[in-house]
C-alpha cells in the first residue's frame, strides 16, 4: 500500500506533472494572440507589446533550444530571428495586471499551482477563501463579490476534481 496520504499523493502528482510553475512557453504567435485578447487589440499592436515587453526584460524568451536568452546578447538587429517561444507565466502576468477582462485561460493553471503549493481545497484550505483567491490571481471578478463567467465556485470546484482525478 502507498504510504502516502491522498493529498499527498495529489499534490505529488501536480508537481510531476506540473512542476513548481505549471505555465510553461509559449510561441511568439500564440503569445501575441493571447494579449490582443485580453487586451481588446489589434494582432499586430499586440506582437509589438510583446517585442517591447521582451526588449525591456520583462518578459523572458527562449531560443528554438528552449533556452533563455540573456537580453544583453541579443542586438535589435537579431532580435527577430532570436526568440522562438516566451516564457507563458511571464505574459500572463503581464495581463493580470493589465487586462480588466478575466483571464480564463491561466484559471487551471493557478488551480494546479495552489494545489501544489499545498493548498488543498476542503482540507487545508476553505473552498470560499480557495476560489476567491483562484479569482483573485485571474481577474475572475465583474464586480465586487461577484464572480466572472468561469469563474463560479461551481467552476473551480469542477476544474480541481478534474485534476485531482487525472
Amino acid at each position: 500500500m502507498n504510504s502516502k496520504s491522498p493529498v499527498n499523493a495529489v499534490t505529488a502528482s501536480l508537481k510531476a506533472k506540473y512542476g513548481r510553475r505549471p505555465s510553461s512557453k509559449l510561441t511568439l504567435d500564440e503569445a501575441a494572440t493571447e494579449i490582443a485578447q485580453a487586451l481588446n487589440i489589434h494582432r499586430d499592436a499586440a506582437a509589438m507589446t510583446l517585442y517591447g515587453l521582451c526588449a525591456t526584460g520583462n518578459v523572458r524568451w527562449l531560443d528554438d533550444r528552449g533556452e533563455v536568452i540573456d537580453e544583453d546578447e541579443c542586438t535589435i538587429g537579431n532580435f527577430n530571428d532570436k526568440p522562438k517561444f516566451v516564457i507563458a507565466s511571464d505574459v500572463r502576468s503581464f495581463l493580470t495586471d493589465w487586462s480588466p477582462d478575466p483571464q480564463p485561460s491561466k484559471r487551471k493553471d493557478v488551480i494546479a499551482a495552489m494545489i501544489a503549493d499545498g493548498l488543498i481545497p476542503g482540507s487545508t484550505v476553505e473552498w470560499k477563501k480557495f476560489s476567491d483567491g483562484v479569482r483573485d490571481r485571474c481577474n475572475g471578478w465583474r464586480a465586487k463579490g461577484k464572480p466572472a463567467w468561469g469563474f463560479s465556485d461551481k467552476q473551480i470546484q469542477r476544474e480541481v476534481k478534474d485534476l485531482r482525478g487525472k
